[in-house]
């Protein structure tokens, strides 16, 4: 009686708990750049966000010895300060992935009731035509 007044039918809270997608534990996985992307089964989009990672770093570790040796050179401060801020937003963005695909995890799944498939159209054809000129 309780799944029908939360609009739900009992064969859709059988879910597969070990598929299941938690997005606290994306979010927490993801405080290193690309473990909620792990977590959350897209190993692709977990070597770019943790590769840019990684790259943005190594920057960043240049950018600030190179910083160190002149402080009064304001190109070297604005290049180390420009790879702070790709690897804040790289580190952002791997959060918000990482949230928004733990929260649809299942989206596929769902099937919308009184919905029906289009059944299969006949594709109309082109004439055939012959040679412009009447010959063949």
């Amino acid at each position: 009686m309780t799944s029908l007044l939360i609009g739900q039918s009992n064969a859709e809270s059988q879910v597969d708990s070990s598929s299941v997608k938690s997005p606290g534990k994306a979010l927490l996985y993801s405080i290193i750049p690309g473990g909620g992307q792990l977590y959350t089964r897209h190993p692709i989009k977990a070597v770019l966000f943790a590769g840019s990672f990684i790259y943005y770093g190594y920057g960043l570790n240049v950018a600030q010895q190179d910083y160190n040796t002149d402080e009064s050179n304001l190109a070297f401060h604005r290049k180390r300060n420009d790879k702070i801020w790709m690897m804040s937003l790289i580190w952002t963005l791997n959060l918000i992935d990482a949230y928004v695909d733990a929260q649809l995890w299942d989206f596929e799944s769902y099937d919308i009731e009184g919905a029906e498939l289009p059944e299969q159209v006949e594709i109309i054809k082109p004439k055939k035509v012959g040679p412009i000129d009447g010959t063949e």
